[in-house]
């Protein structure tokens, strides 16, 4: 079985090495160290970031919008009608997440929108972005020719962007942190991320080995958002830029059209459920809408939320099932009885995992014990992979209508196989002639939305 490997992205993690470059660690290296950074090279980088935030070329006049310096934010806000590219992947995380954009919406739709407020936490996102401008030019900028911050001297925003996709307006409008022109003479969009957590970690470095962006619903998120910017700027390639704990990771984004029809078609199917919303409001007599407060309208719409299909089928929607056909993946063509051999495997080493999961749980003290026989059965299945079948790690199979990868790698044994989806069709390999189904986990029914 040949296999051709597509290296997905170039987040190469990079650390700041700066203490190394002044010390001499060991007698007679000299040469082998790297000098540090001159007050020439700083320069060059600050003179890379232009100060004045240029707007992105090919964009007409009526595909932006152009913030005042000189007016509150906050208004000008506002008075944007648009979906916030930041808030359109918060459609497919659950019901809470759609409910609030859904009641946000309509809210905003009656000039009831809960007033913007520049808290601590967004204070600080601002403070680091500006971080996070000033490390990946260093350590990008030899493919950097300029990097334009969208935002005035005074930190306000500068341009809203909403180019148009296909025939009709966008209704999506974003607000980019900044885009920067590469050596090739391409522009490029970065989207800075800053965060105390770890959580996502595990996720960008998933993403940056398999093009694997279903991890985590979070990453998922932003990368949403991502896709979501590129269509409304026109651009082809997004840097998500993460600065978490110690250490900035990037990811580069490609622009996926049928990525980008897929959500916004789902945007459009919200947009007409709001106005729908708002028709009933509006006809309803008992209602005052000019004088209701804001408290009184969002438990109106949120009663009309208990009948809403729409909404029914976005809490119930499985973000995994129904974006898993834009994950580039490697079909296994092999042979009837190395498929049945290679899925018992499979169904034994997610077996095993959640055996070990539940027994971390259940039994933190007697750990070790518990699961070591666990452990050796996964040891033994995994050497079995390795000198049966030619799987390679970090790329993403299909086999049958499982989807999966490997990672030798991982420190824990169980972390080595992941299911791709959140279930594992298989069959029951001691009686074959009956081609039983079985599954580890009730699958989750994806939306009658589907496209």
């Amino acid at each position: 079985m040949s296999t051709i490997i597509t290296k997905i992205n170039n987040g190469v993690k990079k650390m700041n090495q700066q203490d190394l470059y002044t010390q001499q660690v060991i007698k007679g290296l000299e040469a082998f160290v790297p000098a540090p950074e001159s007050d020439n090279n700083k320069q060059t980088n600050v003179s890379k970031m232009s100060k004045i935030g240029r707007k992105l070329p090919g964009i007409k006049k009526n595909e932006y919008f152009k913030f005042n310096s000189k007016v509150d934010f906050s208004i000008q806000r506002g008075t944007l009608t648009k979906f916030g590219a930041s808030e359109v992947g918060s459609i497919f995380l659950g019901a809470d997440a759609a409910a609030e954009l859904i009641v946000s919406r309509v809210l905003k739709s009656f000039g009831k929108e809960v007033p913007y407020k520049d808290n601590l936490h967004i204070k600080k996102g601002k403070a680091l972005e500006n971080l996070g401008f000033d490390e990946f030019l260093r350590i990008y900028s030899d493919n950097i020719q300029v990097l334009h911050k969208n935002k005035y001297a005074n930190g306000i925003d500068k341009y809203n962007y909403f180019k148009r996709v296909g025939l009709g307006d966008n209704l999506v409008g974003a607000t980019i942190d900044g885009w920067f022109v590469n050596n090739q003479g391409e522009a490029e969009l970065l989207e800075i991320k800053c965060s105390d957590s770890n959580y996502l970690t595990s996720a960008i470095t998933e993403y940056n080995q398999t093009g694997n962006f279903l991890d985590s619903k979070y990453f998922f998120k932003y990368y949403v958002q991502a896709q979501v910017q590129l269509a409304c700027t026109g651009l082809s390639k997004c840097n998500l830029f993460f600065l978490i704990g110690d250490e900035p990771i990037n990811c580069v984004i490609e622009r996926n059209n049928g990525f980008i029809a897929k959500v916004m078609i789902y945007i459009a199917t919200l947009d007409m459920e709001v106005g729908r919303m708002c028709n009933i409001i509006k006809r309803d007599k008992s209602i005052d809408l000019a004088n209701i407060d804001i408290e009184d309208l969002t438990n109106h719409i949120k009663l009309l939320l208990q009948d809403s299909e729409y909404y029914s089928d976005l809490s119930e929607l499985n973000y995994k099932d129904e974006f898993i056909s834009f994950i580039n993946i490697v079909n296994l063509n092999i042979g009837a009885e190395e498929q049945e051999l290679l899925e018992k495997h499979l169904v034994d080493i997610q077996s095993k995992q959640t055996e070990i999961e539940k027994k971390e749980k259940e039994n933190a003290k007697e750990l070790y014990a518990l699961t070591k026989p666990d452990k050796d059965i996964l040891k033994d299945i995994f050497g079995k992979l390795s000198m049966e079948f030619s799987l390679t790690d970090n790329i993403v199979y299909r086999l049958g209508k499982n989807i999966f990868a490997l990672n030798s790698g991982k420190r824990a044994i169980k972390d080595r196989f992941k299911l791709i989806t959140d279930h594992y069709d298989y069959y029951d390999i001691n009686d074959i002639s009956s081609r039983r189904k079985f599954s580890i986990s009730n699958p989750v029914s994806s939306t009658s939305y589907a496209i």
